[in-house]
Parts: C-alpha cells; structure tokens; sequence
C-alpha cells in the first residue's frame, strides 16, 4: 500500500486541492443560479475534447498538440455553450432551467453521436464522463495540483469581490459580467471546466462544484466564510479517503468512491455544524 500511495502521491494531493478548488467555485455559481448551465458548460467542454480527440487520433501529434489541440476546442466549444444559453436565458416564456435543460440533452446526444461515429473515442467517452484518477499521468497530476492551487488562490483572494458580485446577480438580478470581476470571473470559471474536464472527467467535475453546497447549503445559521470552509474540507477529504480506498479496494472505482463519500462527509458535517451551533448551554 504504502508503494501505491508513493506511486500515486502526485495525483492524491492534485485530486484533493482541486477538488477543494471546485467546491469553492460551485459555492459562487450556485448562488448565482447557475448550476444548470455550468453543467451545459461542462458538457461543451466534453463534447469539444472528444471531437479534438477525433480529430487529432488520425495524425502522429506530439504529446503537447495532442493536448492543447482537445483542450482549445474544448474551450471554444464551452464558450459558445456558455453564449448560446446566456442568450436563452434572456428569452422569456419557459423557465430558463428547461432552456438549459434542452440545451444539456442536446450537446449530450452530440457526445454520444460523435463517440459512435469514431469507434475509438467509446473508451476515451467514459473515461471523459466518469474520469479515472488513477489512470492520469504525473505530468497531468502536477499540472492539476497547479491548476487547483491557482483557481484556490483566486478564490480567496477576490473573495469578496467574487461573493459582492454573486450577491448582485442573486437578490438584485444585475448581471455579474459587466464588471471587471465578473468578467474575469466568467472567463477563469470556462478555463477551469475545460481542463478539470479533459484531466479529471465531467462527473469529478459537477460532483465536486455542486454537491457540497447543496447539501451544506442546509446547514442551519451558517454563514458564508463557514460555509466556504466546509464546502472545500468536504471536497478535500472526499478525493483524498476516496483516492486512497479506491487504491486499498481495486475493485472499487475512483471516482464513483469519491463522490459517494462527498455525500457522506457532506451529510456528517453538516450535523455537526447544527449541533455546534444549536448545543445546549
């Protein structure tokens, strides 16, 4: 075990700080109601790394091109998703969640109708959808851990400008990317999809953005800072005792272990924060 864990030590510690790094990421995104379109985002994303990928399987590219290639059309593909559904978000009639939803079906089909038009892109669909954490590269690993600490840092660093704005778009509905912030705000959360996507897969993704704050989210008197810090320990210690079974049970996969115990630690956590708060003197 302790080889596994030397063997692995890389992507244990990038699953953990990015996965931290999404949770808080998802706190601003879900105040700011939008959820169902990061999700559309996200499936953009994996529609553009499996047409790069198609793409570039039929010429002898080196390792670089055959990264940057998928990872440039993942974002060009996610920046129209995010495009489209800002513009039928705008449309009145049906609720902008069925908008999304539709749009969410869409690119979904687009996904699987370009993995069944290139048989050879059926592996890499799953892998791209469910992810497998231990099949990444070191290289991969030291650039996810990079990746995490940078959105991390940003985070907490404008936090207060990001949570001004995240509360704009939530009680005053004025749209967050007319400031400089906001702006950047968008553009760093369209990079941070594409990658998490195309390095550690769609489900490790949305998993790790939405779970924690919504089932933290019923926390009682929780205020944002304690919020914040639940939502990435939860994530962290997820991806780190979910890595670390999946490696002890080999039968156990990677992913699917971290998320299920996200819920669990979200769930735990949760009660203690209410007993902590509501214990009797």
């Amino acid at each position: 075990m302790q080889a596994l864990l030397s063997i692995y030590a890389w992507t244990i510690a990038a699953s953990t700080i990015l996965g931290s790094a999404l949770a808080l990421l998802g706190v601003q995104l879900a105040a700011r109601d939008r959820a169902m379109q990061t999700m559309c985002i996200g499936q953009g994303a994996m529609l553009g790394v499996l047409v790069g990928i198609g793409f570039f399987l039929g010429f002898e590219a080196t390792p670089a091109l055959s990264a940057a290639g998928p990872f440039a059309l993942a974002f060009a593909a996610s920046a129209l998703t995010y495009v489209v559904s800002e513009r039928l978000a705008s449309r009145h009639g049906a609720s902008t969640n069925t908008h999304f939803a539709a749009l969410f079906s869409a690119l979904l089909a687009g996904g699987y109708l370009i993995s069944a038009l290139f048989p050879a892109l059926e592996n890499h669909m799953a892998q791209r959808y469910f992810g497998d954490l231990a099949t990444i590269s070191r290289g991969e690993s030291i650039t996810a851990l990079m990746m995490g600490l940078l959105i991390f840092t940003a985070l907490c660093w404008f936090q207060r400008s990001i949570s001004r704005d995240s509360f704009a778009v939530a009680i005053l509905g004025s749209k967050a990317s007319t400031t400089p912030t906001g702006f950047l705000f968008s553009l760093g959360t369209l990079l941070s999809i594409c990658f998490c996507v195309q390095i550690v897969g769609f489900l490790f993704t949305v998993a790790c953005l939405f779970l924690p704050t919504s089932i933290l989210s019923f926390s009682r008197n929780a205020g944002l800072k304690s919020h914040l810090i639940t939502c990435a320990l939860t994530a962290g210690l997820a991806s780190l005792s979910g890595f670390t079974a999946s490696l002890w049970f080999t039968h156990l996969p990677t992913v699917p272990t971290i998320v299920a115990l996200m819920v669990v630690f979200a769930i735990l956590i949760k009660n203690l924060v209410g007993q902590r708060v509501y214990k009797p003197a």
